[in-house]
């Protein structure tokens, strides 16, 4: 299972969210109708030929999901915390943790 995401990381991913050009990145095809580019991503090669129509669409679409990501994940972050500040305080009022009584 990969390890939790850290604020300091999703700030990071932010940052270099920020500095790319503004998607959505379109598909560039070459003289011959393939895809070989994606936004300002030129000459895109892959190892093998089959791999590389694949390749493309998913840099395309990562430039669109990628911050869409970050932002649930940043969302789901503030309620959780703010779901745990309540929690606290109904515990405080009660006199303490009673989910073991």
């Amino acid at each position: 299972m990969p390890e939790p995401l850290t604020d300091d990381y999703l700030k990071l991913t932010q940052q270099h969210i920020a500095a790319v050009p503004a998607g959505p990145w379109e598909l560039i095809p070459n003289d011959y109708g393939v895809p070989e580019a994606v936004g300002p991503i030129s000459f895109l090669e892959t190892a093998s030929d089959e791999y590389q129509l694949p390749v493309v669409q998913f840099v395309g679409h990562a430039r669109e999901a990628l911050p869409r990501y970050v932002g649930e994940v940043a969302r789901q972050r503030d309620e959780i915390r703010s779901l745990l500040a309540r929690l606290r305080d109904l515990e405080r009022v009660r006199g303490g943790d009673r989910r073991d009584r």
